[in-house]
């Protein structure tokens, strides 16, 4: 089996934390000890499905953050279906459109 061991920037990266928590965020960059991170969102179970949360309430979503690896437990790249609907959660462009709209 070939893991991906780095995330390119932009990628929406699945992280699973020692507390239970699964949260969802763009990678920035990967550094020796943590992940550069945006836009954290924790995945919760809602009764119509599953929804997207700030994670972090008191911070502002579109700054980086530093998530640290010892914290994680597992990780990898987003399903295409949650991260389309994360890229819809977080910009104004739908996933399924090009730059120009379209």
């Amino acid at each position: 089996m070939l893991l991906k061991k780095n995330y390119a920037e932009g990628d929406v990266v699945t992280f699973k934390l020692v507390n239970g928590d699964e949260i969802l965020a763009r990678i920035l960059a990967t550094n020796t000890d943590s992940w550069t991170i945006t836009k954290p969102l924790t995945l919760e179970s809602r009764e119509k499905g599953l929804g997207l949360l700030q994670t972090v309430m008191s911070m502002d979503i579109n700054d980086p953050a530093e998530l640290q690896k010892s914290s994680v437990m597992i990780h990898a790249a987003t399903v295409k279906e949650l991260a389309d609907h994360y890229i819809r959660t977080t910009t104004e462009t739908s996933p399924e459109k090009d730059m120009s709209g379209e």
